[in-house]
């Protein structure tokens, strides 16, 4: 250690008077070749084996403060010593990667990531190594969209988004995702699925493979208008409601009318379509409803088409549950906003390799996006937690489930 000591003091003194504006760097990388030196020495001290001995060094990468070095790693002649300061060094090196699957999954480029590495780090990965970083987490995506559901949830959200993916030719490919909300409040994403089209047999397998991970009951799946939804919620989960969603259909309605009409048009529909009034239910809001359609329909005769009587339940279906929980459950805002952040992450690709690739992308966001901001429970919902538990339990209370 005496020798050791010696050396570094020298060569401390080296650095401060000839290499100033390195020193920081430098004296790091003599503080590590130090200690793995020591490391070593002291290592054939307590292991002494005939024929064993240093035997010189070998170069590795590691990092100062600002950039990387060749860092000499000290060895024997029969190979027994395995450096444990190195296995620190490692895991800052497995830290790096991490960092770099993280700013790829929001959004950032291979180059973005590599600019940002190379100035905060001083060390640049290649594309092809960012892929393989990608490539890594695809055993930890299934996993994840295999592992097991609870069997009951509050409500279901699903959507899908659609995103460039190449197979012959880039195209737009819908990808399925299902919010849920849990028995303790909180949201969960519990599976995405990649169909070309959206349709309503593709979300027919959704809810079998849900099924299969465990779900056995809901009391509304929340969705937009997709066309025969409710066959499939009806053939697969049993009991459960259907609400399409109503700011979705607004739109459409607002679409088809006059500038000049749609202020009143809205006040209309808001007063079929109530929120949060204790005396208002799905009986009253269908005569209201029908009285809108034979107002409007006079003027515009495709409103008529817009509402068919078989389909009130599916745009009233809120209306079974508390008022306090109306203007959750109305619309599918909460899984819209949920794309709308995915949106950000991939907007900056313009497409993707393969669908694996997207999915890579869209389940590490989710996973990373379901710790963070699904942790805390929805509490809006706990002054009504027991009639929700109620209606799990015996069922929701109109006859017209479908």
């Amino acid at each position: 250690m005496k020798t050791l000591e010696t050396e570094f003091n020298k060569n401390l003194d080296d650095i401060l008077h000839y290499d100033k504006e390195n020193a920081i760097e430098k004296i790091i990388q003599m503080v590590f070749e130090g200690i793995l030196k020591a490391e070593r020495n002291l290592f054939l001290q307590e292991n002494p084996t005939p024929g064993n001995k240093a035997n010189g060094y070998y170069e590795r990468m590691a990092r100062a403060i600002n950039q990387y070095f060749k860092l000499r790693v000290p060895r024997d002649r029969l190979s027994f010593f395995q450096p444990v300061f190195l296995e620190v060094i490692d895991e800052y090196n497995e830290q790096l990667h991490d960092l770099a699957f993280k700013l790829y999954t929001n959004g950032l480029t291979t180059r973005d990531i590599n600019k940002i590495l190379g100035e905060v780090f001083g060390k640049r990965i290649s594309p092809a190594s960012v892929s393989t970083i990608v490539k890594d987490f695809e055993e930890t995506r299934k996993s994840w969209l295999a592992r097991k559901v609870d069997d009951e949830y509050y409500f279901l959200y699903i959507d899908a988004i659609w995103i460039a993916t190449r197979r012959d030719t880039v195209q737009k490919e819908a990808y399925y995702i299902v919010l849920g909300l849990k028995k303790d409040l909180t949201r969960e994403v519990l599976g995405v699925y990649n169909v070309p089209t959206e349709s309503a047999s593709g979300w027919a397998d959704v809810f079998i493979d849900l099924k299969q991970r465990g779900l056995k009951k809901t009391l509304l799946i929340i969705a937009d208008g997709i066309a025969h939804l409710e066959d499939a919620v009806h053939m697969h989960l049993h009991g459960a409601r259907l609400q399409k969603c109503l700011l979705h259909k607004f739109r459409n309605v607002l679409g088809k009318v006059r500038p000049s009409d749609k202020m009143p048009i809205i006040e209309d529909l808001h007063n079929v379509f109530q929120l949060e009034n204790s005396f208002w239910d799905e009986d009253q809001a269908h005569k209201k409803l029908d009285e809108f359609i034979i107002k409007w329909s006079k003027k515009y005769p495709s409103i008529k088409n817009m509402f068919l009587p078989g389909d009130y339940m599916y745009y009233t279906a809120y209306l079974v549950f508390p008022p306090q929980c109306q203007r959750m459950i109305y619309t599918t805002n909460w899984i819209e906003r949920l794309n709308k952040a995915i949106r950000k992450t991939e907007k900056v690709r313009n497409s993707f390799p393969n669908p694996d690739s997207a999915l890579n992308l869209i389940c590490a966001f989710l996973i990373d996006f379901e710790k963070n901001v699904y942790k805390h429970p929805v509490t809006a919902f706990k002054p009504n937690q027991a009639v929700l538990e109620e209606y799990l339990e015996n069922g929701l209370p109109r006859k017209d489930t479908i």
